[in-house]
């Protein structure tokens, strides 16, 4: 278990209900969830609002990801995949995927994505599969509920949150082994609002390869730093 040390804080709208977090270039994506709430923002660390795009409300947001050019956007049951411009967050098209969806990160060729499952999929810019699901173990146990995602370009790992646990896991995607935990009890503790719904959910690297986390109606965003395991 490894534990983080926190470097900076900047606010976060509380009332966000996170389910996907990214950078590009210097802005950062967020996806939001809850049917009538749900939106996609651009944004700058400041806070400042760039652009903003909100989903009708029959459509539950859950994680996005840039990839291929477009904002791609998951829907949790309601099996539409929402493509997004970038700049201006504008609706391009939609892509249909008749199944529960949770997170999504992207590694460069290929897309992940979740389903609250211990599985990971990988999936092809047209959402067509990209191989087999991957089952994520730890000590050879599998590990359900895993949620947001997040590719980490340095070591080639996928970080996962897991639904209602303190812990982001560093998952090798060849494998599904978890290689270690990143332990943010603490920073839950000080930081999570007291409602069971608050779980600390969404990850997302900047250009410079540093991590930053929040979680569901949090007042914060955090960028951590660690020692990564040799």
């Amino acid at each position: 278990m490894v534990i983080p040390r926190v470097v900076a804080e900047f606010d976060h709208d509380p009332n966000l209900f996170t389910q996907g977090l990214f950078f590009h270039h210097e802005d950062l994506y967020e996806s939001a969830g809850l049917y009538g709430k749900s939106q996609v923002l651009r944004r700058r660390l400041n806070g400042e609002i760039l652009a903003q795009w909100r989903l009708e409300e029959k459509f539950f947001a859950e994680g996005a990801v840039l990839a291929g050019g477009e904002v791609y956007v998951l829907t949790w049951r309601e099996g539409v995949v929402f493509l997004l411009d970038p700049l201006t967050l504008k609706l391009n098209r939609t892509i249909f995927l008749p199944q529960e969806s949770w997170g999504l990160t992207f590694d460069g060729e290929k897309l992940w994505r979740s389903d609250g499952t211990e599985r990971l999929w990988p999936r092809q810019l047209s959402l067509a599969a990209a191989g087999s699901p991957v089952t994520v173990t730890d000590r050879g146990q599998p590990v359900k509920l895993l949620n947001e995602l997040e590719h980490d370009p340095q070591s080639g790992l996928i970080l996962a949150n897991i639904f209602g646990d303190s812990r982001v896991a560093f998952i090798d995607p060849q494998s599904g082994q978890i290689q270690f935990y990143l332990d943010c009890q603490a920073i839950v503790n000080k930081l999570a609002p007291k409602k069971p719904e608050a779980v600390l959910n969404g990850l997302a690297f900047d250009a410079r390869g540093q991590l930053y986390l929040t979680g569901k109606l949090w007042p914060k965003i955090l960028q951590v730093e660690w020692e990564r395991p040799r």
